[in-house]
Formats: structure tokens, C-alpha cells, sequence
């Protein structure tokens, strides 16, 4: 039983691996991301970027006095993220909780040591496309010189010249992935989802098919948003809808439900996103996102409930302990959720000069973790009230005595 629960983890891992390659590569040739660089190192530094971990950018613009430009992102594609984890947490569950100790450690283990594979692969150079027109000048701070301001209120050290013939038309951008933070942030998403894993277990039951379902259902939306977007969009768009669609749902929920994605900014070139104005919900998408969490206030109480408590005092006292336990349950998934969400949708960049020696900016975008836990806390609170009220109505309807209505469904 051990050797086989050995192996299935070890299956798992590498077929979450996988998978995520296939997903990373199917986006990247829908975007002709082959004609800017080896489509093998850009393929893994998506994958090393859906674990998430840092990528480091360096280019040096040709011209007279060339800048040495460095810079750090962490951005997830939670299109590979989240296909790498369904196949992880699909794998480990097939099983059930016997050995899912003993599958979830050797997957941990292998996820982590592939991915730190993964990101000695990516490292390469891409040819970036500038606009057309890109002027060939641009401002820079003087090393231990005086900064002067721009028209625009920013740093001006006078209009460093890049190029020659007066424009720019691509860069040559350098790329690498740090091993180290790519395996343990892999290796702390590989216990995430084993924690869901379990959690499916211990409150889900048993039975495979509901999870079958979910899966299938899934797995359709995703297609159907897929051609749609290649419908409309040509191949282009359905390669970015499936590497950062994930990401934009991910702002669109917490924003949806009242917390807004800001803009923070520090360093040199910081007063260039001065007046950013925070991502605030509109009313389409706070109905949407309201619609969304009422309907899965309704489907846990009607699942989790039963009995009439409106029947009678004894009846009423023994369903208060279970409706506050269903209101205690949804809040908390909500507000772990919208918080995880906070911080999976977030994007960092930091920017330096010479080397990364000078500061230029250092940026992020993205809800506050912890204004987002409590606004989930007490949406999902909410919802789940209002759902064991609309549940509670459906129930005593169904048990109107009146014929006509108890009649209602026959032909």
C-alpha cells in the first residue's frame, strides 16, 4: 500500500507538471510567441511564473550612453495555475484519505524538485515589439548627479540618447527565473492543495461523482470561453485568454464584492502613476458578483440543512446551532477565498537602473489581503444567511397542505 501510494504521488506531480508545459505552450503558440525568442525557455519561464516565483528582466538599450535596465516581476498565468492544481488535487483524491499523507508529501517533493528543473530551462533573450515610432530618448537619473523635472513633474536627467536614427523599434530583453523561490513557492501550492484535498474529503463525502460533475463543468466553461474568444478575437486572444483570464477574474470577485484593486508606487519614476485612481465596482459587476455568492448561499444550506425549524419551538432551537454553523462555515470560505484571491491576482514590478544599482520604481497592483478577508468574512456571512431564509420559504411552500398547490406539478 505504501509503494503504491508512493507512485500515485509521484504521478500526480508529474502529470500536474505536465500539464501546466502543455498549457504554457499551447498559450504561447496561439500568441506567436515563437517569432520573439526559444519557445522552450519561454514556455518554463511561464510555468516557474505560475508557481510563483520572480522573473528578472535585464536589457540594455543600444545608443551613446547605454542604461543597463533590470527589473523584477511576479505575475501568475493562473490559466496554467489552475490547471496544474486541478490535475494535482484530481490525481491525490482518486485514492481517497488512505495514503493521502504519503501522496501529498511525495508530490511536494517532486513538484518542487521539477520546478527547480524547470527554471534552469528558463533563461533566454526575447525581442520585445515597441510601438512603432517609440522615440529613441529617455529620461534617466544621473548617477550622483542633480535630477531636474520633467513637464510632467517627473525626474529629467536630460534625454539620454538610445538610438541613432532617432527611434527604437525593439529591445532585446534578457530573462531568468531564480530556482530557489520557484521550488518553494511550488512546494507551498503543492500543501495548498492537499489542504483542499483533505478538506474535500472531510466535509465532502465520499461519493465521486459530484466532484466528476464539477470537473466536467469546468473544464466546458473554460472551453467554450476558449473558442469565443478565438471567435472573435482571432488565435491572439484566445492564447491570452487562456494564460491570464484566471487573473482577471481573480480582481474582478474581490472588486465585485467592494474591494477595489489600488495602484502603490515608489521610487524615481513613482510620479508617473500619480492620479491612478483605485479600481472601484461598477454596478454590472456588483450585481454579478452578488447573483454569484446568493446562489452558492442557497446551495450550501440547502445542502447542509435539513428539517423545517419553522415548525415548531423544539424544532427552531435545534436548527439555530446548524444555521449559525452554516453562516460561521460560508463566511470563512469567503473571506479565505477573497483573500487568497488578493493575493494570487496581485502584480509586482520593480525597475532599477545600472545594473539595478538606482532605484526607479517599484510598483504593485492588486486588493489588500486583509480588507478583502473581512469584506469575504461578511458577504459570505450574509449570503448565507439569506440563503437559509430563501431555502427555509422554498421548504414550508413544499409543505402547503392546500390541494391546488400540492397538485401544481401534475399535468
Amino acid at each position: 500500500m505504501l509503494r503504491r501510494d508512493v507512485g500515485a504521488g509521484l504521478v500526480a506531480a508529474a502529470a500536474a507538471l505536465l500539464a501546466m508545459a502543455g498549457v504554457a505552450a499551447a498559450g504561447l503558440v496561439l500568441l506567436d510567441a515563437g517569432q520573439a525568442g526559444d519557445l522552450g525557455a519561454l514556455m518554463a519561464a511561464v510555468v516557474a511564473l505560475a508557481a510563483g516565483g520572480p522573473a528578472t528582466l535585464t536589457a540594455t538599450p543600444p545608443g551613446d550612453v547605454p542604461i543597463s535596465l533590470q527589473a523584477g516581476v511576479e505575475v501568475m498565468p493562473l490559466g496554467v495555475t489552475v490547471v496544474g492544481a486541478a490535475v494535482l488535487g484530481v490525481l491525490l483524491l482518486r485514492r481517497g484519505r488512505d495514503g493521502l499523507g504519503v501522496r501529498g508529501a511525495v508530490a511536494t517533493v517532486v513538484v518542487a524538485a521539477g520546478l527547480l528543473a524547470v527554471a534552469q530551462l528558463a533563461s533566454g533573450t526575447a525581442k520585445v515589439r515597441l510601438p512603432n515610432d517609440a522615440p529613441a530618448t529617455a529620461s534617466a537619473p544621473a548617477m550622483g548627479g542633480a535630477v531636474t523635472g520633467g513637464a510632467d513633474g517627473c525626474p529629467d536627467a536630460g534625454g539620454v540618447l538610445l538610438g541613432g536614427d532617432g527611434s527604437l523599434d525593439a529591445l532585446d530583453v534578457r530573462f531568468s527565473v531564480a530556482g530557489g523561490p520557484v521550488a518553494v513557492a511550488g512546494a507551498t501550492g503543492a500543501l495548498a492543495v492537499l489542504a483542499v484535498c483533505w478538506l474535500v474529503l472531510r466535509f465532502g463525502g465520499t461519493t465521486r461523482r459530484p466532484r466528476i460533475v464539477a470537473w466536467w463543468a469546468v473544464a466546458g466553461i473554460a472551453l467554450i470561453g476558449l473558442i469565443a474568444a478565438a471567435a472573435s478575437g482571432g488565435a491572439a486572444v484566445a492564447g491570452g485568454v487562456l494564460l491570464v483570464l484566471p487573473v482577471a477574474v481573480a480582481g474582478a470577485l474581490p472588486v465585485g464584492l467592494g474591494v477595489p484593486l489600488t495602484v502603490r508606487a515608489d521610487g524615481v519614476l513613482a510620479c508617473a502613476l500619480d492620479g491612478a485612481e483605485p479600481i472601484a465596482p461598477t454596478g454590472a459587476l456588483m450585481g454579478v458578483s452578488g447573483a454569484a455568492l446568493l446562489v452558492l448561499g442557497i446551495i450550501v444550506p440547502a445542502r447542509l440543512t435539513g428539517g423545517d425549524p419553522g415548525d415548531g419551538r423544539p424544532a427552531m432551537r435545534r436548527a439555530l446551532p446548524r444555521t449559525a454553523g452554516v453562516v460561521m462555515r460560508l463566511g470563512l470560505v469567503v473571506g479565505a477565498g477573497l483573500a487568497g484571491l488578493a493575493l494570487l491576482g496581485r502584480v509586482d514590478v520593480d525597475l532599477g537602473a545600472f545594473g539595478g544599482t538606482v532605484p526607479l520604481l517599484d510598483a504593485r497592483l492588486g486588493a489588500d489581503p486583509l480588507l478583502a478577508l473581512g469584506t469575504g468574512l461578511a458577504a459570505g456571512a450574509a449570503a448565507g444567511l439569506a440563503g437559509i431564509m430563501i431555502v427555509q420559504v422554498f421548504r414550508r411552500l413544499a409543505s402547503v397542505s392546500w390541494r391546488p398547490w400540492k397538485d401544481r406539478a401534475r399535468p
